[in-house]
């Protein structure tokens, strides 16, 4: 069982990724949560993590707060995707839930923290811009060598970005964050968009959970719908067929990494130019010792098994039972 922290910008995704994390109790303890501004503001997003964690039974999970914007630049939220609040039409002020306790300590502090109380024990998993890590790694450097593990949902490796034409929103968000973090020597999975976005929700598929969620009772699982229908309007109005369990999958790869093929990559991210700020460059050339920059410093999911992700998310997600 992984000792884990979830990093999370509590958007629409995010909050899937936080039901699914508790869900998978067979692969997961959950020492914290740590929130970061992304998705929505930083008081949104730690206001709904919060509250999820409360409505799926977890207030006892302590949320400590980070970053209220990206290291050095102003902050781009993602509202058209998920809802000025970050929960589509959701208003997380009228639950009638127990809120997971926020703590005094700042997000970086407590991963440096708690990493010190359990070296080479915790993973952590980062869904949102990774301006947390950063700064902790900035505050405690020695952090990267207490991390057993670190899985990412971010970059494009092969496909065109979702934030600009080449960058993935989180690493967009905050590129130089994402430049410390994959250049600190820590064991890492990245999850990015060449696998996210083959794992779909479509209209099809969202009548069918209404319905199981509708047979259950399932508070959890009405939410569950209630988040996927904004989501995936919102996403049917930039074109697409489906919403992308892009947190999710991060999640279930952490569980279960057997359903990924993983390549080594040495992957930098851009940041000084604005047409390419947050683009995943990967050094293709030969590994030479007369050019360090091509040791691979991650592992990237090149493929994943669609239908055993997809079927272990939504299955989880939709558990009956629960809540």
């Amino acid at each position: 069982m992984k000792e884990i922290i979830l990093d999370v910008d509590t958007g629409i995704d995010d909050a899937l990724a936080l039901i699914l994390a508790t869900r998978l109790t067979d692969a997961f303890q959950i020492l914290g949560v740590t929130t970061v501004a992304g998705n929505v503001e930083l008081n949104a997003a730690t206001k709904n993590t919060r509250a999820v964690l409360g409505l799926i039974g977890h207030s006892d999970v302590p949320v400590a707060a980070g970053a209220a914007g990206p290291l050095l630049r102003p902050l781009r939220t993602a509202k058209a995707i998920h809802g000025s609040r970050g929960l589509g039409d959701v208003d997380v002020d009228t639950w009638d839930v127990p809120r997971a306790p926020l703590l005094a300590e700042s997000a970086a502090e407590f991963i440096a923290r708690v990493t010190r109380e359990r070296p080479g024990r915790v993973t952590l998993i980062a869904t949102g811009p990774l301006s947390n890590l950063a700064l902790a790694l900035k505050m405690d450097p020695s952090l990267a060598s207490r991390l057993s593990d670190l899985v990412i949902m971010g970059g494009a490796i092969e496909v065109p970005g979702n934030a600009s034409p080449v960058a993935e929103a989180n690493f967009y968000t905050d590129p130089e964050a994402a430049q410390i973090v994959l250049a600190a020597g820590i064991p890492t999975i990245l999850v990015p968009l060449d696998v996210t976005e083959q794992v779909l929700v479509t209209r099809q598929r969202l009548a069918s959970l209404r319905q199981q969620a509708s047979e259950t009772g399932s508070a959890v699982g009405e939410l569950v719908c209630r988040l996927l229908d904004f989501y995936l309007a919102a996403c049917e109005s930039f074109g697409r067929a489906g919403a992308a369990l892009h947190d999710p999958l991060a999640v279930a790869i952490a569980a279960r990494p057997e359903l990924a093929a993983l390549q080594p990559a040495a992957i930098q991210v851009a940041a000084s130019d604005p047409l390419t700020a947050g683009q995943s460059i990967v050094d293709r050339r030969p590994r030479s010792a007369a050019r360090p920059e091509s040791t691979p410093n991650a592992r990237f999911c090149a493929r994943v098994d669609v239908d055993a992700c997809r079927e272990l998310i939504l299955r989880a997600l939709l558990e009956q039972g629960l809540n």
